[in-house]
């Protein structure tokens, strides 16, 4: 007899050390187990009341797993927290039920391509949006547009061409003018890609592949920009622009025969070698720049801009005397202005 009462002492001390223990171990979580476990006894105390020597067998033994339910019971909490109690759910169906009607009465405005959609009314017919333009309102934009570049407002140009090319994308007129905006506001990506639009919409246009060209000079794609400015050249054999930034685009190609070439049928042979001067002597060709002003200079003697410059590279080059002689007749030059006053 004393025997089973040290064995039933014993059994309960290590019962009691067992739940101490699982206790010590859910409450070193980074949860908050005590208040997990707090929970689902609240939901237990509905149907395990405190023992009593006159309670049923069964019930007690509902009691034991009860006791069991509350070891656990942290695991289960843990569930609810990621969706997994049908308490839980029943929770959240009752809040979609409560805010459906705010949800419902909330109306949605849609947007696309910038326009925006007003909400349809209930059990209206949704139509499709208006045209961005009718022809009329088209010509009008482009108008504005135009007048606007011209006026130097360039962004509400941009805004004015912008609703335009809506109505017609390929519009190479819209798209060449966009261009030249989108540079102004130094937007070159933007503006290549108008460019390139306009060219393909007409590509017989001088104006619109001489855009495009010199568009690619001054982004340094030298070999597309002669490709669309030789053709431009072409279609406008006199227009003194096309062929003056053919000459530049050549000049950077070191095609410097075909430069003065191009720079002559723009501003003539005179014109054409100062400018081959400016263009050799920046790119470090000092004495081929001389040969240019010495042909410039004897197509007109006078010419003090093509004397001042040879004063300058005659010295640069080592060349004290020739530097010199130009240098009087500057000063000839001169006394003879001012005697004629």
């Amino acid at each position: 007899m004393l025997k089973s009462s040290i064995f039933v002492s014993l059994l309960t001390v290590i019962l009691l050390f067992t739940v101490a223990e699982r206790s010590s171990v859910a409450t070193a979580g980074s949860f908050d187990w005590a208040a997990l476990v707090e929970i689902d006894q609240d939901a237990a105390t509905e149907t395990f009341d405190t023992p009593d020597s006159g309670t049923p067998k069964s019930t007690q033994q509902k009691r034991g797993n009860g006791f069991a339910r509350a070891l656990g019971a942290p695991f289960r909490a843990l569930g609810r927290l990621f969706g997994g109690s049908k308490k839980n759910d029943q929770q959240a169906r009752r809040m979609t039920d409560k805010d459906a009607a705010k949800f419902e009465a909330t109306k949605i405005v849609r947007i696309k391509d910038s326009t925006i959609q007003p909400p349809v009314a209930n059990g209206a017919t949704q139509t499709a949006p208006p045209a961005v333009a009718t022809p009329s309102e088209f010509a009008a934009r482009l108008q504005n547009g135009r007048e606007l570049l011209l006026a130097g407002n360039v962004d509400a140009a941009i805004n004015e061409l912008t609703t335009a090319a809506k109505a017609n994308p390929k519009s190479a007129e819209v798209n060449n003018l966009l261009g030249i905006a989108y540079e102004t506001k130094g937007l070159r990506d933007r503006a290549l890609e108008s460019f390139e639009v306009a060219v393909h919409a007409e590509e017989n246009n001088a104006e619109h592949l001489n855009n495009l060209g010199f568009l690619l000079y001054k982004k340094g794609e030298y070999e597309r920009a002669t490709k669309y400015l030789k053709k431009a050249a072409k279609l406008a054999p006199k227009d003194a622009r096309v062929w003056n930034n053919l000459a530049l685009t050549q000049c950077e190609r070191q095609k410097f025969d075909d430069a003065y070439q191009s720079f002559s049928k723009a501003v003539g042979e005179y014109g054409a070698h100062l400018n081959m001067a400016n263009q050799l002597q920046s790119k470090g060709y000092a004495k081929d720049a001389i040969k240019h002003l010495e042909q410039a200079q004897a197509i007109r003697p006078n010419s003090v801009e093509a004397l001042t410059k040879l004063v300058a590279l005659y010295e640069l080059t080592g060349r004290p005397t020739d530097a010199e002689n130009s240098r009087r007749s500057l000063v000839a030059l001169k006394t003879f202005a001012d005697a004629k006053k």
